[in-house]
């Protein structure tokens, strides 16, 4: 199956490739941040004169660009890609539609003190070791750990805090489906234990931010102490964002490692359709919430899923799953957050919270039926009711799976 896959490889640039990629860079955020200008005055302006025209196009400013191009005090944009410039506006007015849709908040200016980054839309190669792209014609040395496999897109060239350079390469290639698997789970995701799998399994949190708090504090305030536009400052910048892409690095490969066991071994996953962003509004909890990233494993599980034939079932976030009983289905109503074990009321069982949780998850995901309120990546899976009763529901779920 035709799939969208995105290699990452890591750039090691000569010093003139440097000042080169610096132009991209700086030619880029130039015209990006000149139409953003421009296009907000244009919309204030329509909307005080009540003009029928509110925005400027991408045609327009692709028009305006080449004007602008000929000029004498912008003649240095012919440096860079012409396509890559055309790219800078097309993804603007991307991000303009997106806003005015509510899909997305309002694009903002870009500095060259984050992380700097260019499409090149076409006419990327890889050969003996080396990108070739438009302005590139001697290539660029890549650390190609790996084969690039598919027809190749485009190529987003990046830079890092860390001052590393990146091609993401994206590619059309086919990926097979993993063979079929015979287990079901559920899992609850939580700030103890990341993963607690209904079979019992669990996946450690590693709470990487906190392991090198102290050294990012030091770092930080020593770049705080800095002269502003100081070669030191800048050297202090450079040590704050390596420290910061080495524990995003370290997390990230842990997020790879747990998404993929649980995808090679089991057919469907279960899960709570989390609002991380709402939780994040918890100001006790934030900081452990983002460190653990629930949002990046549910996107990795996502799209494995959809690559190796898994399927994913999200249940209703409001279901309550650590309260009720896995064994008789009493909801504890006094259950606090500082209650990893509690007992049942009704039945006397002695549940651990996350494991309970899970498999309340996991039988959920199966009673889900198209009347719920519950949210289903896979609507086609539904188990067989009897008299309101179910009947071989995980016998049923795989045999559907396997057929579909």
């Amino acid at each position: 199956m035709k799939q969208d896959y995105t290699y990452k490889l890591r750039l090691t640039p000569t010093k003139e490739q440097e000042v080169l990629l610096s132009k991209h860079f700086g030619s880029i955020r130039y015209v990006y941040n000149l139409f953003l200008d421009r296009k907000t005055k244009f919309y204030l302006e329509a909307k005080e004169k009540q003009l029928a025209k509110k925005t400027l196009t991408y045609v327009d400013m692709a028009k305006e660009l080449t004007q602008i191009k000929s000029k004498e005090e912008t003649k240095w944009l012919n440096e860079c890609n012409a396509q890559s410039l055309q790219h800078a506006i097309k993804h603007l007015d991307g991000a303009y539609n997106r806003f005015f849709k509510k899909l997305a908040r309002f694009p903002r200016f870009k500095s060259k003190k984050n992380k700097q980054s260019f499409r090149v839309p076409q006419f990327v190669t890889i050969e003996d070791g080396r990108i070739y792209f438009p302005k590139f014609k001697e290539g660029i040395r890549i650390d190609q750990h790996r084969p690039v496999k598919g027809e190749i897109n485009y190529a987003t060239i990046t830079k890092n805090k860390a001052g590393q350079y990146y091609a993401c390469i994206g590619v059309t290639r086919t990926i097979e489906h993993k063979p079929k698997a015979d287990k079901i789970i559920g899992i609850d995701l939580g700030i103890k234990s990341l993963v607690q799998c209904s079979d019992g399994q669990q996946f450690p949190n590693i709470k990487t931010t906190k392991k090198y708090e102290k050294l990012l504090k030091t770092r930080q305030q020593a770049l705080s102490r800095t002269k502003k536009g100081s070669k030191g400052r800048d050297k202090a910048r450079l040590k704050v964002g390596k420290l910061q892409v080495k524990i995003a690095n370290i997390r990230h490969n842990h997020l790879h490692q747990i998404t993929s066991k649980l995808i090679n071994e089991n057919q469907v996953i279960c899960l709570e359709d989390l609002s991380v962003k709402n939780m994040m509004a918890n100001r006790c909890l934030s900081k452990s919430i983002g460190d653990a990233s629930w949002g990046e494993l549910v996107r990795q599980l996502t799209y494995k899923a959809r690559w190796y034939g898994r399927k994913v079932i999200k249940i209703d976030r409001f279901f309550p799953s650590s309260k009720t009983c896995s064994h008789c289905g009493h909801i504890n109503e006094n259950l606090s957050l500082n209650m990893r074990e509690w007992e049942c009321p009704r039945c006397q069982t002695l549940l651990d919270r996350d494991l309970n949780a899970s498999r309340n998850i996991l039988r959920q995901g199966l009673n889900l039926t198209v009347g719920t309120t519950g949210l289903v990546a896979c609507p086609d899976v539904r188990p067989v009711r009897n008299n309101g009763q179910l009947v071989g529901a995980e016998t049923h779920l795989l045999e559907r799976v396997g057929s579909s």
